[in-house]
């Protein structure tokens, strides 16, 4: 794998989960969805992970925390109104998303292992106490 930025790994999970899944998350959406899972990397493994140059070490564990939001985020969508009416037309959203919350659950804990294999950058100040 080469070096990704938010726009290469928005576009992989959206061809991942399927671009009609997605529904009305736009692709600003997607890439911030994105910015804060790279952020939520950068805090766990205490590293500093470039959101325009993401190395390949940390992509499996971003795009995993990615598809578990837009997963989150579909269920969001399909799970409240399931029917809206306007005058003649009507919109129904069926759809067992049910499942998108454990799928989530499983990506999620999935990418959390992964970042945790990476270890954690620690840093450590030597402090010279004064007389």
């Amino acid at each position: 794998m080469t070096n990704w930025n938010t726009g290469s790994i928005s576009t992989h999970v959206g061809t991942l989960i399927g671009w009609g899944n997605v529904g009305a998350i736009s692709g600003t959406t997607l890439n911030n969805i994105v910015l804060q899972e790279v952020n939520f990397a950068n805090t766990f493994t205490n590293d500093n992970i470039d959101s325009t140059n993401i190395q390949d070490k940390y992509q499996p564990s971003i795009i995993g925390l990615v598809q578990a939001q837009v997963l989150i985020g579909i269920q969001a969508q399909l799970g409240g109104i399931t029917e809206a009416s306007l005058g003649g037309l009507t919109i129904n959203q069926r759809a067992n998303a049910g499942g998108n919350i454990d799928l989530a659950t499983k990506l999620r804990d999935d990418a959390i292992a992964k970042l945790k294999e990476l270890g954690r950058y620690v840093r450590f100040r030597r402090v010279i106490a004064g007389v």
